[in-house]
């Protein structure tokens, strides 16, 4: 702050009733203000990272899986079950079908006001309510469709020295865990690889002669296979909850469970009526990476967590991980979505710095002023940090959309203020004094100002209320270009005039004039000539 008279006329105008608002209410706006902008910062650590905009997408999946079971069968026995099931769901709009041999995938699509969490939890319930009328080896998963659905990291498990169904052990019993494990992963998907299984080959003949049937022996394997609980042993005055395990793991125990009993009380043991030996499942789809056969770990993200923290948290539990593989055992990424959202906000990043710069040197070599290159410099990142607020609290994220606005913001913001600043220093420059010429400025573009904002909100506001995917995209740019249009025009009719009073200093050579005088057009007109003609003539 300078002391020229300006200064010390400030101090007498301060204690007069009829001082200037932006002088008598200065330090409210400037506390008002920066204090905005160091909430927005703080949110700006806090707004989740994505590449999509959070959206709950009005679709609900029910997808089953039932080995090789005929499409006729899928049909009658777990498709059209489902179906009618779900019609007593609220808000239910459309479902539609697709049934091949052994597998089903039922869509339930909503409206787009729809509670899609709520409406999941009665879609389970539907579910389980029916789960024990449908076949006992149908396996029936739910999920709502999100962008969230879709991995956010992927890596690749290759070696020239292990099968490829140790890989899928490596993966499922030692990887995976430790990646469900992080904050902000919802699960991890594991895909090709063999995986390692008992085959069981029945002989026809002894079947026959035994008369047991294909049934017999997969229920006989599902009862025998098992851990429980026969209750609660009372011993020296304690109780011992006592389990017992009746899982198998090699062949030799698969051959020894009953199927069945004889009338003469002579067991039938699965041994003696079948040929069981180690394999793998079938696979239908080769899965391979640089060539050679994988077993992929994609991990998917929580709906309401950062991409970036997720993607850091893997890629540094994955470096822990590595030295612990066996020789040969190679994991390498193949997909990273925090890519995409890293080059996203280094984009906004260049773009504000650039607009700063841009404007700064532009507004220095008009009006020659450092003091208004910095009023108008200082609009750019008070907007965002402000705008940073409105984000956090309407749920939106960083995302492509979100920061694709503000980078076009950059350009648009700094408008209303170079307009005030260069109007302030016309009058100025007309010989005014400082508060004169902030009061004239005020005075004749306020009204302008307002109508030349409103006029590209009007353009975005209609995109805030289109629904759909298309409204999922634009609304998050639309309210992130009216936020920071909006809080630009604010921040022009308030926060530069305060600041223009201590940084815009008075030319020594422009004469002084009374409170009264005020300059006419054809002096401003001469002295923005005399600017412009000392610029060019340069």
């Amino acid at each position: 702050m300078d002391l020229s008279p300006d200064s010390t006329r400030a101090a007498q105008l301060s204690s007069k009733p009829d001082a200037p608002w932006f002088h008598r209410l200065s330090r409210p706006i400037l506390f008002l203000i920066i204090s905005l902008a160091l909430v927005g910062g703080y949110f700006a650590f806090t707004i989740p990272v994505a590449v999509f905009p959070n959206t709950d997408f009005p679709r609900i999946v029910i997808g089953v899986d039932n080995g090789v079971m005929p499409i006729d069968q899928m049909l009658v026995t777990i498709t059209r079950p489902i179906e009618e099931a779900v019609n007593s769901v609220p808000g239910l709009q459309k479902v539609t079908s697709v049934t091949s041999r052994g597998s089903a995938e039922v869509d339930l699509y909503f409206d787009w006001k729809s509670d899609m969490i709520l409406t999941l939890q009665r879609v389970d319930a539907v579910v389980a309510r029916l789960q024990p009328d449908l076949p006992s080896t149908a396996k029936v998963e739910t999920h709502r469709l999100t962008f969230a659905v879709f991995p956010v990291i992927g890596y690749s498990l290759t070696s020239d020295a292990l099968p490829p169904n140790k890989l899928w052990e490596i993966a499922t019993y030692d990887l995976k865990p430790r990646l469900n494990r992080l904050d902000g992963v919802a699960t991890v998907i594991i895909q090709g690889g063999r995986v390692p299984e008992f085959q069981v080959t029945p002989d026809p003949a002894r079947l026959l002669a035994a008369g047991i049937t294909v049934p017999d022996i997969l229920d006989a394997i599902k009862r025998t296979n098992l851990i429980d609980s026969p209750g609660l042993i009372e011993h020296s005055h304690q109780l011992v909850l006592g389990l017992v395990s009746g899982q198998v793991r090699t062949p030799e125990q698969i051959g020894q469970i009953v199927v069945k009993t004889s009338t003469a009380g002579i067991p039938f043991r699965l041994g003696d009526i079948a040929r069981i030996a180690p394999s793998v499942a079938p696979v239908y789809t080769m899965v391979t990476a640089n060539g050679k056969p994988a077993v992929l770990l994609n991990v998917d993200r929580q709906p309401e967590s950062n991409t970036l923290d997720v993607a850091d948290e893997v890629h540094a539990l994955i470096r822990e991980l590595v030295p612990s593989l066996p020789p040969g055992v190679h994991l390498e990424p193949f997909y990273d979505q925090s890519i995409i959202v890293h080059d996203s906000i280094a984009s906004v990043r260049d773009a504000v710095l650039i607009g700063i710069a841009l404007s700064s040197i532009i507004l220095v070599l008009f009006l020659r002023d450092w003091g208004t290159s910095l009023v108008a410099g200082l609009v750019i990142p008070v907007t965002l940090l402000i705008t940073f607020i409105v984000l956090k609290l309407t749920n939106q994220s960083f995302n492509l959309m979100t920061l694709g606005g503000l980078a076009a913001a950059v350009g648009l913001v700094i408008d209303d203020a170079i307009v005030v600043l260069e109007n302030i220093v016309l009058h100025r420059d007309a010989g005014q004094s400082r508060f004169q010429a902030i009061q004239s400025a005020l005075r004749e573009l306020t009204v302008p100002l307002i109508g030349s904002t409103i006029t590209p909100i009007v353009v975005f506001l209609p995109l805030i209320s289109i629904t759909g995917v298309t409204g999922t995209f634009f609304r998050a740019l639309a309210v992130t270009m009216t936020v920071s249009l909006f809080t630009s025009l604010l921040l022009a009719l308030t926060w530069t005039p305060t600041l223009s009073q201590y940084l815009v200093r008075r030319r020594e050579t422009a004469g002084t004039v009374s409170e009264s005088e005020r300059p006419d057009m054809a002096a401003l007109l001469a002295v923005e000539e005399a600017h412009l003609s000392g610029f060019f003539g340069r």
